[in-house]
């Protein structure tokens, strides 16, 4: 179930469950019938149950308390119905339920910690590896290049021949010209123009064209004929987060996978837009069920499937949309990673 669908069920058994325990209670106050009242606290108990696998876990242990209010009021009534006072016992079964859910939220807690401070090692970690790659562009090429024109020139002015200058001019313009172009790509691995200028697809379709022609890998997209407009669907915030998602899985698939061939996939529905990045490269090492992380759920991927912290900083970015990223083997060899976009999920702009 993915993430809005299950909070709609969740807020509609928490009200459900509300309604309900409201009216026991106004029986039990009012001394109305006891089986009307028994009937009710048990209904009452079950949409407060059977909500709390749906939400985190300090919500969760407010609806099993909400839910052991409820079965107690039914002991009660049972207790009066059938004039047993030994079914006083059964009030011990509510608190253990409490007991036992607080247990739970304590374990969860400390879990979620230790997930939240992985995932934050990982993302200063990557800002720190994407510094010092800047680092090294900038050193290893753009002010390698710059002292080789300053050379250029300095020598040619000092042979101070016409010949010399023309040659020195013409070096120095090319060398200049390659790193225009080394910066133009650095720049556009920061933002990309053309997503703020034209939108999702123009990106991708830039995306795709550049992947292939460093890599010389065939990089093809798809995108379904009739959802050709699919970019107007997302805010520009989304937009950014897919296509940095789109492009960590590029990124994965060249670097580790060794494919021949790389396919990007845009389907769309009314209420989903899926993206695919389908690799036939040598797949996935080891499970090859597929992993599935739906939105608001910290985990990450075993290094043995993506080295590094790529993909935990995609299922990142995944869960600030609400999507869900699977990644998966394919039959034949090669991986594909999957992005379900809803729609509701573009409200965070």
């Amino acid at each position: 179930m993915s993430g809005p669908r299950q909070a709609r069920w969740g807020l509609a058994l928490q009200a459900a469950g509300t309604c309900l325990l409201a009216v026991a209670v106004v029986l039990e106050v009012t001394d109305q019938p006891l089986p009307s009242e028994l009937a009710l606290s048990l209904a009452a108990a079950t949409p407060f149950l059977g909500a709390a696998p749906l939400y985190t876990a300090g919500r969760r242990t407010w609806m099993v308390v909400a839910g052991a209010i409820a079965l107690m009021l039914a002991v009660a009534s049972l207790v009066r119905i059938t004039e047993q006072p030994l079914l006083n016992a059964l009030h011990v079964l509510p608190l253990l339920l409490v007991a036992y859910t607080a247990s739970t939220m304590r374990s969860a807690t400390h879990r979620d910690r230790g997930l939240q401070r992985e995932r934050v090692r990982a993302r200063h970690d990557g800002a720190e590896r994407e510094r010092r790659r800047w680092a090294r562009e900038l050193h290893d090429d753009t002010l390698q290049e710059l002292g080789a024109v300053q050379v250029v020139l300095s020598s040619a002015a000092a042979d101070g021949r016409p010949e010399a200058m023309r040659g020195a001019i013409e070096q120095a313009r090319a060398l200049v010209g390659n790193q225009i172009t080394s910066l133009r790509h650095l720049i556009t691995d920061l933002r990309p123009l053309v997503l703020d200028e034209l939108g999702l697809r123009a990106a991708l379709e830039a995306l795709c064209r550049r992947t292939s022609e460093t890599f010389g890998i065939r990089v093809e997209l798809r995108i379904d004929p009739g959802q050709a407009d699919f970019s107007d669907r997302l805010t520009s915030e989304v937009q950014a987060h897919v296509y940095r998602i789109v492009q960590e899985a590029l990124t994965n698939a060249v670097k580790h996978a060794e494919p021949t061939r790389i396919t990007v996939g845009v389907e769309a529905d009314r209420q989903v837009i899926t993206l695919t990045v389908a690799d036939d490269g040598r797949g996935m090492p080891q499970a090859p069920d597929a992993r599935r992380w739906p939105a608001r759920r910290a985990a990450v991927l075993p290094s043995s499937t993506v080295r590094g912290v790529g993909l935990s900083a995609m299922h990142e970015r995944a869960d600030l949309i609400d999507a869900e990223l699977t990644v998966r083997g394919v039959p034949g060899g090669g991986t594909a990673v999957v992005l379900s976009v809803p729609e509701c999920g573009r409200g965070t702009e």
